[in-house]
């Protein structure tokens, strides 16, 4: 078979004298040096913006409204809302589907916000103050009261500055695991789960840790993650999280449309700490996922 590297010299010898090839040499010669690096910051900023990272806070330009209206016309019988701070997301599924939401939110003063949302859709809507982990225990909440959206159980991600600047307090408060709630849970049979989203500020690895069992049972179409700075402090790249979830392949919401792309967990460039919004599809639903993400319609 020859030489492998000697293969990998010729293509990249190849790659070289192409256009591209061509184009790279150019762009090395202008911009690699130190007074560019301004400008090459600001290209790189928008082409991560392009490709789905830094579009935080607003559901058209996360692309999670957009996936909703897919999710919507698919029918989903039950849905999970782990980290779901006043119900904004819970009340998005609640009114563009007609499933049954559980959304689980450890800190009373979000708490009871989700409690006007009970009372709105009886029977559809069920609020679960406790948080959610690899455990059933008591954990420490990290919190600021009046910014409830970066409370979290991980102490690690007080080194991000914005976040330690706020997250000054400090409460004890329960937590279960997704397997251990569910298994009590007999209004839910098998196979009802179509979607679980997971918005815990660095602690969405232990939240699917502790559900490997209803993933496995269950087997959602979609999970969804949030995937941002603090998996940095936290030490989990996607290829993490990607082992936690076998038969599912990865995409990464943009903000255009409904369009998404495919990800491959194992490529460095994929495992960037920038807040974005990944889906994890199950293998028999991915591919109609992303054909249609991919044409821009539901």
């Amino acid at each position: 078979m020859g030489n492998p590297d000697c293969q990998i010299c010729d293509w990249l010898r190849r790659l070289s004298h192409s256009p591209f090839g061509v184009l790279r040499r150019i762009y090395r010669f202008l911009f690699g040096r130190p007074s560019m690096q301004g400008l090459n910051d600001a290209l790189l900023a928008l082409a991560l913006h392009g490709k789905g990272y830094n579009n935080c806070c607003d559901f058209r330009i996360t692309g999670e409204q957009h996936f909703l209206d897919y999710l919507a016309v698919r029918n989903p019988q039950v849905c999970l809302d782990i980290g779901a701070n006043f119900g904004d997301y819970s009340r998005m599924l609640l009114e563009k589907t007609n499933a049954r939401i559980i959304a689980f939110e450890p800190l009373d003063s979000a708490f009871r916000r989700l409690l006007d949302l009970e009372e709105e859709f009886p029977g559809r809507f069920s609020a679960v103050n406790k948080g959610v982990a690899d455990r059933v225990c008591e954990l420490p909440l990290y919190h600021d009261e009046e910014h409830s959206g970066l409370a979290s159980f991980s102490l690690e991600v007080n080194e991000i500055d914005y976040v330690g600047a706020r997250n000054k307090q400090s409460i004890s408060v329960p937590v279960v695991t997704l397997d251990a709630f569910l298994s009590g849970d007999r209004d839910i049979g098998r196979g009802d789960i179509d979607f679980i989203k997971i918005d815990v500020e660095g602690f969405e690895y232990e939240v699917l840790a502790g559900a490997s069992k209803t993933i496995g049972a269950q087997r959602p179409k979609f999970i969804q993650i949030e995937y941002n700075l603090h998996q940095l402090f936290r030490g989990r790249s996607l290829y993490d999280f990607s082992r936690l979830m076998p038969g599912y392949d990865i995409y990464q919401l943009l903000p255009a449309t409904r369009g998404a792309r495919a990800v491959d967990q194992r490529k460095p460039e994929n495992n960037i700490f920038i807040y974005a919004t990944f889906i994890f599809a199950r293998k028999d639903v991915s591919g109609d996922f992303f054909t249609r993400c991919a044409r821009g319609s539901a």
